[in-house]
């Protein structure tokens, strides 16, 4: 007899509970990143668009981990569940992509720091403007290649090729 955990309805449950989590801090910071929460500008150091793509991705990956505990293990074999999921993953992927990408290649000036710790000796200091422009930018870039190729390999499972 198996025993599939994953089916009962505590799983299910946890699933959209965890996700509706992700999903409230997510849009606890778009709103304020839209100004429905107000907050003082001069706290922001990126753009409201730049921070609410942020809370965005939290939104999108509170979404996803629901509808995945909303659909179940047999549901999530359906064409409407791997839909719904290429349309979030893709707009997940767009928005945290897009995060690297400005802080990269945006106009304005950047701050960066670095730490090492060696045991309990921990040494702070600014980090180089190119260097950070560089490691973010070049993430940023990447990460446009993986969401492409995630974006074929979702389609290939969508459209069932090989």
């Amino acid at each position: 007899m198996s025993n599939n955990a994953s089916n009962s309805p505590q799983s299910l449950l946890g699933g959209m509970i965890f996700g509706g989590i992700f999903f409230l801090a997510g849009s606890f910071i778009f709103m304020i990143a839209t100004d429905i929460i107000h907050a003082d500008p001069s706290s922001f150091n990126a753009p409201r668009w730049v921070v609410a793509a942020a809370g965005g991705v939290f939104m999108l990956a509170g979404m996803m981990v629901a509808v995945q505990g909303g659909f179940g293990p047999e549901g999530m074999k359906t064409k409407l569940y791997l839909w719904i999921q290429f349309f979030f993953g893709m707009a997940l992927m767009v928005l945290f992509t897009a995060i690297p990408l400005w802080i990269g290649f945006g106009l304005g000036e950047r701050e960066f720091n670095t730490s090492t710790t060696i045991g309990p000796i921990t040494n702070s200091s600014s980090g180089s403007d190119g260097m950070g422009r560089f490691v973010f930018g070049g993430s940023g870039v990447l990460m446009i290649f993986i969401t492409i190729a995630m974006a074929i390999s979702q389609l290939k499972n969508i459209f069932k090729i090989k």
